[in-house]
């Protein structure tokens, strides 16, 4: 019975999002619920606030070992027209999008990375996430259907 216990501790820690990967995505903190205004969407790469499978952004964090790379920034990972990188605030009035995306893939991703990007007015609040499609141009078999929040 006490091997059932630890192993099933060990398997919900397992299990739970990792909140160092989101120090690893831009403005990770910050990505909103779109089924709940004014909340923050804590599991960026995951289905659903409760939900241990993966998004689509997930998937692609994965494959990215795990870094917000150029690919990663450019990608549409939720197919709703709006690349990562946009979703995820960066601001567009100054640089393209390939640009601010290949400077950020360049350097180390770190804070001072983004408090770079922040103070140079390149980065700005998170418009949507970047694994759900919540766009109202979202085809109906990739919209994200919320539940209470």
């Amino acid at each position: 019975m006490l091997i059932a216990v630890i192993l099933g501790v060990f398997m919900f820690s397992v299990t739970q999002s990792h909140p160092s990967y989101k120090s690893r995505i831009l403005n990770g903190n910050n990505v909103p619920d779109p089924c709940c205004p004014g909340r923050k969407w804590g599991r960026v790469g995951h289905t659903s606030p409760r939900d241990t499978a993966l998004n689509n952004f997930g998937r692609d964090f994965q494959q990215n070992n795990y870094q917000f790379t150029e690919q990663l920034c450019l990608a549409d990972s939720d197919g709703d027209g709006i690349p990562n990188g946009l979703e995820l605030g960066l601001n567009t009035t100054r640089h393209n999008l390939q640009t601010l995306c290949q400077f950020i893939g360049s350097n180390p991703f770190n804070n001072q990375l983004v408090q770079f990007l922040e103070r140079s007015y390149l980065l700005a609040n998170p418009i949507g996430h970047p694994g759900l499609c919540d766009q109202d141009r979202c085809p109906p078999h990739l919209r994200y259907r919320c539940g209470r929040c």
